[in-house]
C-alpha cells in the first residue's frame, strides 16, 4: 500500500469513529450505572423466570447492569460460583443473595460482604446471626404468607362446615405439603401459618416436604392422603398453589372432592389459576412473582442512589393501579399478598395487573 493511500486509510477510520462518537453523544445513549450481581435459583422454576424478568425489565429502566448466576437449587454449587466471582476480582456496584439453603449458605453470605460491597438479600428472609452481613432484605415476607393462608384455611372450615360438612375432628383435620427440607420460605411459611391457626382446633395429621411443583404434590399428597385418610382429611394446606394442585388430583384419585367435602388452600399463586377459578382450591395469595423481581431491584437502586437504610419493616401497598415507587430502603421491604378466592379472582388487581396476568406463566 502506498503512503498516500494508507494516510487516506487512516483518515477515514478517525472519521468513522469521530462519527461513532458523535451518534452516541446525539442519540442519548445512558451510561450503565454499573453492574449488579444476583445469585439466585434455578430459572426453569417458573416462579423464578417471572422473577428474573421483573427484574431485568426494571434493571434496565434504572440503568443497571443485571447479571444473574443461577443454581439448581443446590447451595454447594452456589458457593462455589461466588468463590469463582470473588477470586475474579471484578466487584459489581451491589450483590443480590437468594441462598438455596439459608443456614448452609452463611459462609458464602459472609464473604460477599467482606468483599465491600452491599449485599441485599432477596427473596428468602434472613436468618438470625447474619445480620452483619446485609444492608436490607427485599421481597416476599414468607412469614406473612403463612399467616395469610392459615386465615384462608379458618375461612374455608367455616365454608366447609356452613355446607352441612361434618369434620373428622373438633377443629377439623389437614395435612401439609410443603417446600424442600431447609428451604427457609418454608419455614417461615409454616411459622406464620402456625400463628394464624393458634388455638383454633386445627388438628394436623401429617406435614411431609416435597418440592415446588404439582409433579411433587401429587407425589408427596398421594402417600399422605393413604396414610391419612382413614382418620378423615378436612383441610389441606400446601406451601403454593402448584404443589395444592399436585395435591387436588391426589384427592380427586382417592375419591374424595376437592371444593366440596374436603377444601383447599394454596399458600401462594403459582401459574396456574385453573383450579382456582373451578373452585377446587378454596383460596390462594397473590404474590406477583414478577412484581417481587420489580420491587427488589426498585430497592437496591434506591440504596444505591442514597446509600441510607432506614430501621425497621416496610410493606408495599396492595394498590391496584400502579407499581408504588421505592421513595425510602426500610432494612425490610416486601410486597404485598392479598388473599385471592373464586369470588374475587376474575375482579382484583394488584399494581396495574390482574390476577391472571400475575399468576398465570
Amino acid at each position: 500500500m502506498s503512503g498516500r493511500a494508507l494516510r487516506f486509510g487512516l483518515v477515514a477510520i478517525l472519521a468513522a469513529a469521530v462519527a461513532a462518537a458523535i451518534v452516541g453523544i446525539s442519540s442519548g445513549a445512558p451510561k450503565s450505572k454499573g453492574q449488579i450481581i444476583i445469585f439466585g435459583p434455578t430459572s426453569s422454576n417458573n416462579y423464578v423466570a417471572q422473577l428474573y424478568k421483573g427484574a431485568r425489565a426494571t434493571a434496565k429502566t434504572e440503568g443497571y447492569d443485571l447479571k444473574i448466576i443461577e443454581n439448581n437449587f443446590v447451595q454447594s454449587d452456589e458457593d462455589n460460583q461466588v468463590q469463582q466471582q470473588l477470586a475474579s476480582g471484578k466487584k459489581p456496584v451491589a450483590y443480590g443473595w437468594w441462598p438455596s439453603d439459608n443456614k448452609a449458605g452463611i459462609g458464602s453470605q459472609r464473604a460477599l460482604a467482606q468483599s465491600g460491597v452491599p449485599v441485599f438479600m432477596v427473596n428468602q428472609l434472613p436468618i438470625k446471626g447474619t445480620e452483619k452481613y446485609w444492608v436490607a432484605y427485599a421481597g416476599v415476607n414468607d412469614v406473612f404468607n403463612g399467616f395469610v393462608a392459615g386465615q384462608m384455611l379458618l375461612k374455608a372450615r367455616a365454608a366447609l362446615k356452613a355446607s352441612g360438612h361434618k369434620l373428622h375432628s373438633p377443629g377439623g383435620n389437614v395435612i401439609v405439603v410443603g417446600f424442600p427440607a431447609g428451604y427457609s420460605a418454608g419455614t417461615d411459611r409454616d411459622k406464620g401459618f402456625k400463628q394464624a391457626t393458634k388455638g383454633s382446633g386445627i388438628k394436623i395429621l401429617g406435614e411431609q416436604p416435597a418440592g415446588f411443583d404439582p409433579a411433587a404434590g401429587f407425589k408427596i399428597g398421594t402417600q399422605l392422603i393413604a396414610a391419612k385418610k382413614s382418620q378423615g382429611i378436612d383441610l389441606v394446606y400446601a406451601h403454593n398453589s402448584a404443589l395444592d394442585d399436585g395435591v387436588i388430583q391426589a384427592l380427586q384419585q382417592a375419591g374424595l372432592t376437592p371444593g366440596k367435602d374436603v377444601m383447599a388452600v394454596g399458600g401462594t399463586c403459582h401459574g396456574n389459576i385453573g383450579p382456582l377459578v373451578k373452585g377446587q382450591e378454596f383460596g390462594t395469595g397473590l404474590q406477583a412473582a414478577r412484581l417481587e423481581g420489580v420491587y427488589m431491584l426498585e430497592a437496591m437502586g434506591r440504596y444505591l442512589q442514597t446509600k441510607k437504610v432506614v430501621p425497621g419493616a416496610f410493606q408495599a401497598p396492595a394498590i391496584t393501579n400502579k407499581i408504588p415507587p421505592v421513595t425510602v430502603v426500610h432494612r425490610y421491604n416486601f410486597i404485598p399478598n392479598p388473599p385471592v378466592y373464586k369470588s374475587n379472582v376474575n375482579k382484583i388487581k394488584l399494581w396495574g395487573y390482574s390476577v391472571k396476568q400475575l399468576c398465570t406463566y
